[in-house]
C-alpha cells in the first residue's frame, strides 16, 4: 500500500509543530512513507530544510501551507505549479502585513483572488453545519481542485492518581 502524509508541520509552525523537517523525514522513511506534505500554518518557513531533507532521504516532498483564516476556517493549500506558488507567496505576504509580526490575518475572499493552480483541501472541526457553508465555499473558489480532510477524532479518557484530579473524557461528544 502505497502512502503520503500531507499533514505535516515543521517546528517552524510555532507551538503547533515539535519535530524539524530533517527528524519529520527520516522518521517517514523508517515507517515506509513515501511522501510528506509539509504545511506550517500560515507559513512556507520550513520547506527549504525540508527539501534538503526529502533529498537526503530520498522521499518526496509536497510543499503546501496550511491557511487558519480569520473566521476559523483552515484550508490545506498546494500549489501546482511556479506561478501558484508565487502567488501563495504573495498571499501569505498580504496576511503578514496585515497581521503584523508573528500573525497572518487572511480571508476567504483573499484566497479566492490567489486560488488558480492551488488545489485546497478544507480541514473541517465537526462534519456539521458550518462544515457544509465552508464546503460550498470551497467549491467556489476551488472548483475541482477542492477537496475535504477527513480526520479520526478519538475521546481517549485522561487519568490520574493524584488527589485533584479526577479521570475525565476529553471531549463531549
Amino acid at each position: 500500500m502505497r502512502y503520503a502524509e500531507l499533514q505535516v508541520t515543521t517546528h517552524f509552525s510555532f507551538l503547533r509543530g515539535a519535530s524539524s523537517a530533517e527528524e519529520l523525514f527520516a522518521t517517514a522513511k523508517l515507517m515506509g512513507i513515501e511522501a510528506l506534505g509539509i504545511v506550517d500554518r500560515n507559513s512556507l518557513a520550513g520547506i527549504v530544510r525540508a527539501l534538503e531533507a526529502s533529498r537526503a532521504t530520498g522521499l518526496r516532498l509536497i510543499v503546501g501551507c496550511r491557511l487558519d483564516l480569520a473566521d476559523g476556517m483552515s484550508i490545506l493549500v498546494y500549489p501546482t505549479d511556479r506561478a501558484a506558488y508565487s502567488r501563495l507567496t504573495r498571499l501569505l505576504t498580504l496576511g503578514k502585513g496585515r497581521g503584523g509580526k508573528a500573525k497572518c490575518v487572511l480571508h476567504l475572499d483573499d484566497v479566492a483572488l490567489y486560488a488558480e493552480g492551488l488545489i485546497g483541501i478544507l480541514v473541517p472541526d465537526m462534519p456539521d453545519d458550518v462544515c457544509a457553508v465552508q464546503l460550498r465555499k470551497m467549491a467556489e473558489v476551488f472548483g475541482d481542485r477542492a477537496y475535504v480532510s477527513l480526520c479520526l477524532r478519538r475521546a481517549p479518557t485522561i487519568s490520574c492518581d493524584c488527589t485533584s484530579c479526577r479521570t475525565l473524557p476529553l471531549s463531549t461528544g
